[in-house]
C-alpha cells in the first residue's frame, strides 16, 4: 500500500510509482490552485501570474483582508466565464491525475483544494473516495477522515471542526487513522517556507489519546518544520509533498 498526499497535478512521477504494492492511497489534494513557490496552478492560469503573485505575497504576510479584496476583484470581472474557466481547468486536472494513475487501484480522501462534486464524477471499480469510512487490512483497521481544516481562505474542501469530528466518532477503534491534514500539533503544522502556521485538527489530537492508533498519517503542511511527531504512544508521520518530492510512503516499511 503506497500513501501519497498534495500531488496538485504532478503527474509526470505518478505513473512511476511502486507497482505490485497495493492500492495508491492519496490523502487529499489532487489538483493544483496555487504552488505558492512559483505560483503554478489554476489561479495562474486564469487570473494572470501578476495577480497571483500578490495573493501569495500577502498569505506571507497574514494581510488576509487585503487577499479577501483582491479575489473579489477578480472574480468581480466577467463572473460566469471565470467560474466556467475554473470549472474546465478541475475537470481536465482530474482527468490527467486519475489517467496517470490508470494502471493502480486509487483510493482517496479530499483535501481543502479539492471539489468533491466533480471527484463523484471519477469514481469507479478502480478509483474509490473512502472518505468516512474503515477498511480491514493486513496492518489492522484502516479510518480514513477527509476534509480541510476551515480558514479565513473558505477553500472548497473545507469543513468545519464539528462536521471532522463526527467523522471520527465512526472511526473508534482503527489501527491507523488518515486524514488530510494533521492534529494540531506546533511543529507539525508550521510551514518553514510560507512563514505560515498552518490548519490542524484539535480533534484529531484528542482522538489519538482517546483510540491510541499506532499511526497517524496525513499530508497538507508542504513543508513542516517536523514530519514526524509522537502524540503519546501514536507516531504522527506527514507522508510528504508529492508535487515537490515525489515522496511517497510504502506502508510496509513502517514495520521493518
Amino acid at each position: 500500500m503506497i500513501f501519497i498526499s498534495d500531488v496538485h497535478h504532478k503527474i509526470e512521477f505518478l505513473e512511476k510509482l511502486p507497482k505490485n504494492k497495493g492500492p495508491v492511497v492519496i490523502l487529499g489534494d489532487l489538483i493544483n490552485w496555487i504552488d505558492y513557490r512559483n505560483g503554478e496552478g489554476i489561479a495562474r492560469d486564469v487570473f494572470g501570474l501578476e495577480n497571483v503573485l500578490k495573493l501569495i505575497e500577502y498569505r506571507k504576510q497574514h494581510l488576509f483582508e487585503k487577499r479577501k479584496l483582491l479575489w473579489s476583484e477578480l472574480y468581480a470581472n466577467n463572473p460566469d466565464q471565470i467560474q466556467k474557466s475554473i470549472k474546465d481547468a478541475i475537470d481536465k486536472q482530474y482527468n490527467e491525475v486519475f489517467k496517470s494513475l490508470k494502471n493502480f487501484e486509487v483510493w482517496f480522501i479530499p483535501g481543502n483544494v479539492d471539489d468533491l462534486h466533480t471527484l463523484k464524477n471519477f469514481e469507479s471499480e478502480k478509483i474509490k473516495n473512502v472518505d468516512n469510512s474503515i477498511i480491514n487490512t493486513k496492518f489492522g483497521k484502516i479510518g480514513f477522515a477527509g476534509g480541510g481544516v476551515p480558514t479565513l481562505i473558505n477553500a472548497r474542501g473545507e469543513i468545519s471542526e464539528s462536521e471532522f469530528q463526527q467523522k471520527l466518532e465512526r472511526l473508534n477503534g482503527v489501527d491507523i487513522i488518515c486524514t488530510h491534514a494533521p492534529p494540531k500539533v506546533s511543529p507539525l503544522i508550521t510551514d518553514v517556507v510560507t512563514n505560515k502556521i498552518e490548519q490542524g485538527w484539535d480533534s484529531l489530537v484528542e482522538f489519538i489519546k482517546e483510540n491510541k492508533p499506532t499511526f497517524s498519517l496525513f499530508g497538507d503542511v508542504h513543508q513542516p518544520q517536523a514530519s514526524e511527531w509522537f502524540i503519546k504512544k501514536t507516531k504522527c508521520i506527514n507522508v510528504g509533498y508529492f508535487r515537490a518530492t515525489n515522496q511517497y510512503l510504502e506502508l510496509t516499511s513502517l514495520y521493518i
